[in-house]
């Protein structure tokens, strides 16, 4: 009996120590993808940082930040298709070089923010696969950055 205990105890453990790790991938862009599988502290950052959020933020959900980027970037030749977020464990800047070889840059990226995604509206591509075309910052709601304002 003793030795089943200690066999779900350690379980419990186990699964504590790894659960954030997959939480982490799941609620974070794709542009993020494996960084927390292969930094568990990363992931364990990520948590914390996600538990002491705003909740007060302009764009604390995915639902108001789609809208916002939408209403953003309505008069750019883009069509936005998602928002991600994006986690940084401290303020920095932030490059993104997109499909197209275009570089989005923001100079002072928050602990979150969301990527804008989308097409060219003229439905040319260079893949016909949406590609980070902007930035929000999860605080202010401010575009941060947008590939339109390189164009």
């Amino acid at each position: 009996m003793k030795r089943m205990w200690a066999w779900v105890i350690t379980g419990c453990v186990v699964v504590l120590l790894l659960l954030p790790m997959p939480v982490a991938e799941r609620f974070t862009s794709p542009t993020q993808d494996g960084q927390y599988l292969t930094n568990p502290a990363r992931s364990y950052q990520f948590a914390f940082a996600a538990t002491r959020a705003s909740t007060e933020a302009k764009l604390g959900r995915s639902g108001r930040a789609l809208e916002e980027a939408q209403r953003a970037m309505q008069s750019t030749p883009f069509t936005v298709t998602k928002v991600e977020l994006l986690f940084f464990p401290q303020a920095q800047a932030y490059d993104y070089v997109s499909h197209s070889g275009q570089t989005l840059q923001a100079d002072h990226v928050h602990e979150f923010a969301w990527e804008i995604w989308g097409l060219p509206a003229d439905g040319v591509g260079v893949d016909d696969q949406p590609d980070v075309i902007g930035l929000l910052d999860y605080q202010t709601g401010e575009l941060l950055a947008s590939l339109a304002a390189n164009d």
